[in-house]
């Protein structure tokens, strides 16, 4: 039988290699650990629990409710997130994932949560659901409890050592140039207008990324030209953004669509981590649509599916 129990401080270094061993794909280090899980404001002294057996870290789970609101979103007070979850392949086939998951249950009925979610929690989270090829196990251990797909993630990889600005990229811009559209690297007078444009028109986690970036930028660890902003006659309609070789997220004002805006903005994005010196660029989280449409021209393509799914209890 599992011994279910809370994460203990001077298990770090073990529970790290838990981590890397249940879920090889996403290992984590010192440094992610204490950054998105342990100085998380939304964490609490059982949030993070590990099960042992015979004294060995067999698996854990990372479980969440939201005690500081997310801009334009709220606290979600009917809902509750796992994050992270994860049996040592050693320890498979003897309940121990059962065992975390029905603990876990158990943990969010006790907060009055309505439904689970796995895993779209929007401040820290580390894959938007569960891969579904590569842990295909851990799916069918969640739906065996009640759980079910209700959205499907994709993430794509696109090498980007030879991008160039194609002349059909070039004359979209020309175009929308001459329409009063420009497409240019973010100025620091943009502040005000960029925030005031996200909270409007983009959704409200993606405001607060915009937030913490703009902060990083005012210490030096963020720079003004990994947003590229589309403006008409001086209102922002679009953006997009890239950290290191993440890129995006980006949008574009309703009004604005089927203009090319987002075509020009993605390429001139590309273009600029490539002059940066990135190889390759990835999106952690978009949909089929995009990912056969504007993505899928500009060469990325699909390396991972995954399940983000709800139980409602």
């Amino acid at each position: 039988m599992a011994d279910i129990r809370p994460f203990e401080p001077e298990n770090t270094r073990a529970f790290i290699d838990l981590w890397r061993s249940a879920l090889p794909l996403d290992g984590i280090t010192l440094n992610l650990l204490e950054r998105k899980v342990l100085l998380d404001v939304n964490r609490e002294p059982d949030s993070l629990v590990v099960a042992k057996e015979g004294g060995a870290l067999a698996g854990f789970a990372l479980r969440l409710i939201l005690h500081r609101p997310i801009e334009n979103v709220g606290l979600r007070h009917e809902d509750g997130f796992i994050t992270a979850f994860g049996v040592h392949p050693d320890f498979r086939r003897r309940g121990i994932g059962s065992a975390l998951l029905q603990d876990s249950i158990d943990w969010f009925k006790k907060r009055d949560r309505k439904k689970i979610l796995i895993a779209p929690y929007t401040p820290n989270y580390f894959v938007p659901g569960i891969d579904k090829e590569n842990y295909a196990d851990g799916v069918r251990l969640f739906e065996k409890f009640g759980f079910a797909e209700y959205i499907e993630a994709i993430a794509m990889d696109a090498p980007i050592s030879k991008f160039a600005l194609t002349d059909k990229i070039l004359e979209k811009e020309k175009k929308l140039l001459s329409e009063g559209i420009e497409i240019r690297t973010y100025r620091r007078e943009d502040l005000l207008g960029y925030l005031g444009f996200q909270g409007k028109l983009m959704p409200g986690p993606w405001l607060e990324d915009s937030r913490r970036n703009l902060i990083d930028l005012t210490r030096g660890l963020f720079e003004e030209d990994s947003i590229f902003l589309a403006v008409d006659k001086g209102r922002i309609i679009g953006f997009c953004q890239y950290e290191g070789d993440h890129f995006g997220p980006f949008g574009v004002s309703d009004e604005y669509q089927g203009k090319g805006i987002g075509s020009v903005l993605l390429a001139k994005t590309l273009y600029q981590m490539r002059l940066k010196g990135y190889h390759c660029a990835w999106v952690l989280w978009t949909g089929m649509r995009a990912a056969e449409g504007v993505y899928g021209r500009l060469g990325f393509t699909i390396t991972r599916k995954f399940a983000i799914m709800k139980k409602e209890l």
